[in-house]
């Protein structure tokens, strides 16, 4: 069992789901994925003091945690928008103009790259290689790929809102 953090950046119901993620896989760090998954959904980021919680939890090194944190990149430390625009930047999509699709990106959303919409409703950001080269520049909401980055439909980004 885990002690009580009274200074813990969740809430009670959400130390129970983190808690549920210790039980129910037999290999930590599945649980762990799912957990961090978890907190990332709340927070809309992975901060050093909620992978220090969840180290407690899991009862895991405080480094692993954040190398689990900082290495998979679904997972943020800087605060995301509700919906999460990624433009791929791999080799085909750079070739066939994701560089272009950045600027629009940011003029379209006026904010730069990695950072959220002042209403909190969307950010975006260059992901590596979505395995999309057919739709290149390939362009991703909230983990779909919804086709080439094209104006129009950066435009329609928008509407997300």
């Amino acid at each position: 069992m885990s002690k009580v953090d009274l200074k813990s950046p969740f809430t009670p119901e959400q130390e129970k789901v983190l808690l549920g993620w210790t039980k129910k896989y037999p290999y930590t760090n599945l649980g762990l994925i799912e957990a961090l998954r978890s907190v990332q959904d709340w927070h809309r980021m992975i901060t050093p003091e909620a992978a220090s919680r969840v180290a407690d939890i899991f009862s895991l090194p405080f480094n692993h945690v954040w190398g689990v944190a900082t290495f998979f990149p679904t997972f943020t430390r800087w605060k995301t928008g509700e919906k999460r625009v990624g433009v791929c930047h791999g080799l085909s999509c750079y070739l066939k103009g994701s560089d272009k699709a950045e600027k629009c990106l940011e003029k379209t959303l006026g904010v730069p790259k990695k950072q959220a919409t002042p209403d909190g409703k969307l950010s975006w950001e260059t992901m590596e290689c979505l395995g999309a080269c057919e739709q290149a520049p390939a362009l991703l909401v909230n983990d779909r790929l919804v086709g080439p980055a094209t104006e129009e439909a950066i435009a329609k980004l928008k509407d997300l809102k």
